[in-house]
Formats: structure tokens, sequence, C-alpha cells
């Protein structure tokens, strides 16, 4: 079973909503799909951002957010990594700027190494 989202909740929610499934005997992958915008926010200049959920705009002046965000994302993407692998559930960050086909192509590979060490 493959379950694809930005994964904007808890790694901890993550993993509840997903425990029915594990416990099924379902082979689990999680793909967490970011645009390299929100991994890198490359922003400079103060700008508003939309909360496409709620429909809020945001103001943001780069300059005294910018680190702090990146280390946030970052932080959010190693807790999801951490949580999926302690659940065995695999985990792939897919970033939109890379082909489809390339990262589908590395997950499976990896998969395969994995594989053969189990």
């Amino acid at each position: 079973m493959a379950l694809i989202s930005d994964f904007y909740e808890s790694p901890d929610a993550l993993l509840e909503a997903l425990k029915p499934y594990s416990f099924l005997g379902n082979d689990l992958v999680v793909f967490h799909v970011l645009d390299p915008a929100e991994i890198d926010f490359p922003y400079q200049e103060p700008s508003r951002f939309l909360d496409l959920e709620s429909d809020e705009e945001v103001p943001v002046v780069p300059e005294g957010f910018a680190d702090q965000y990146r280390k946030m994302v970052q932080e959010h993407i190693e807790a999801l990594r951490s949580k999926c692998s302690e659940s065995r559930i695999d985990y792939m960050l897919l970033n939109t700027a890379k082909p489809l086909d390339e990262a589908l192509f590395n997950y499976l590979g990896n998969r395969e190494r994995l594989m053969r060490v189990r």
C-alpha cells in the first residue's frame, strides 16, 4: 500500500493513522512530496503567503524566518523518516523538481537492496 502526501501533520498522527494497515500485514510505503521551495525557502523579499487549507494570508519577512523555517522542515522530514523506519514503513522524500520516474527508480533500487539484507 502506498500513501502519497505532503504530510503537514505530526509524524505521530501519521503513524497512528497507518497502524490498522500495518497490523493487517500490508507492506507500506510513504511518499513524502515536497516542492523545492518548501524545502529550501528561497524567498528574499517580504511576501504574503496563502494558507491553502484556511485561505488565510500570512505575511513573512524571509530574513528573520528562513533559517528557522529550513531547520523546522528538516526536523520534520527526519522525524517522519525515523518514525516510519521504527514501524518498518518505507519512507521516500519526493522532490517535485525531479522526474517521477527517477524517484521511483531510486526507491525500487533501494528497496531491492534492502530486501536482500532482510
